[in-house]
Protein backbone atom coordinates (compact mmCIF):
# COMPACT_ATOMS: atom_id res chain seq x y z
CA UNK A 1 0.00 0.00 0.00
CA UNK A 2 1.08 3.27 -0.51
CA UNK A 3 2.40 5.76 2.01
CA UNK A 4 -0.36 7.49 4.05
CA UNK A 5 -0.55 11.43 5.28
CA UNK A 6 -2.76 12.72 8.13
CA UNK A 7 -2.78 16.41 8.49
CA UNK A 8 -3.66 16.85 12.06
CA UNK A 9 -2.99 15.63 16.06
CA UNK A 10 -6.03 16.34 17.33
CA UNK A 11 -8.85 13.80 17.77
CA UNK A 12 -9.87 13.32 14.24
CA UNK A 13 -6.34 12.66 13.36
CA UNK A 14 -5.06 10.41 16.52
CA UNK A 15 -8.24 8.45 15.75
CA UNK A 16 -7.69 8.14 11.89
CA UNK A 17 -4.28 7.06 12.90
CA UNK A 18 -5.47 4.70 15.71
CA UNK A 19 -8.25 3.06 12.99
CA UNK A 20 -6.02 2.49 10.46
CA UNK A 21 -3.64 0.74 12.60
CA UNK A 22 -6.49 -1.28 13.38
CA UNK A 23 -6.71 -2.78 9.87
CA UNK A 24 -3.35 -2.56 8.51
CA UNK A 25 -0.09 -1.97 10.96
CA UNK A 26 2.74 -2.19 8.18
CA UNK A 27 1.99 0.86 5.52
CA UNK A 28 3.73 3.86 6.26
CA UNK A 29 2.08 6.41 7.78
CA UNK A 30 3.16 10.37 8.40
CA UNK A 31 1.68 12.36 10.94
CA UNK A 32 1.75 16.19 10.03
CA UNK A 33 0.88 18.66 13.54
CA UNK A 34 1.29 22.32 13.45
CA UNK A 35 2.18 22.03 17.63
CA UNK A 36 4.50 19.69 19.20
CA UNK A 37 2.16 16.64 18.93
CA UNK A 38 1.07 15.49 22.16
CA UNK A 39 -1.84 13.68 22.93
CA UNK A 40 -4.56 15.29 24.92
CA UNK A 41 -8.08 15.76 25.11
CA UNK A 42 -8.54 18.97 22.98
CA UNK A 43 -12.13 19.69 24.45
CA UNK A 44 -10.88 19.51 27.82
CA UNK A 45 -8.91 22.69 27.34
CA UNK A 46 -10.73 24.97 28.83
CA UNK A 47 -11.29 22.86 31.89
CA UNK A 48 -7.76 22.45 31.87
CA UNK A 49 -7.34 26.03 32.22
CA UNK A 50 -9.37 26.62 34.82
CA UNK A 51 -7.88 24.14 36.98
CA UNK A 52 -3.94 25.81 35.85
CA UNK A 53 -3.13 22.42 34.21
CA UNK A 54 0.22 22.61 32.88
CA UNK A 55 0.68 21.28 28.95
CA UNK A 56 2.42 18.50 30.38
CA UNK A 57 0.15 17.39 33.19
CA UNK A 58 -2.77 17.32 30.39
CA UNK A 59 -0.74 15.14 27.80
CA UNK A 60 -1.60 11.75 28.17
CA UNK A 61 1.13 11.01 25.46
CA UNK A 62 3.94 12.31 23.64
CA UNK A 63 4.12 12.64 20.17
CA UNK A 64 7.08 10.20 19.95
CA UNK A 65 5.49 7.95 22.85
CA UNK A 66 2.55 7.45 20.04
CA UNK A 67 4.72 7.46 17.17
CA UNK A 68 5.95 4.35 18.83
CA UNK A 69 2.61 3.14 19.89
CA UNK A 70 0.92 3.48 16.54
CA UNK A 71 4.19 2.68 14.13
CA UNK A 72 3.95 6.09 12.67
Amino acid sequence: MSPIVILGSGLAGYGLLREFRKRDTKSPVTLITADDGRVYSKPNLSNALSQKRTPAQLASETAEQAAEKFNA
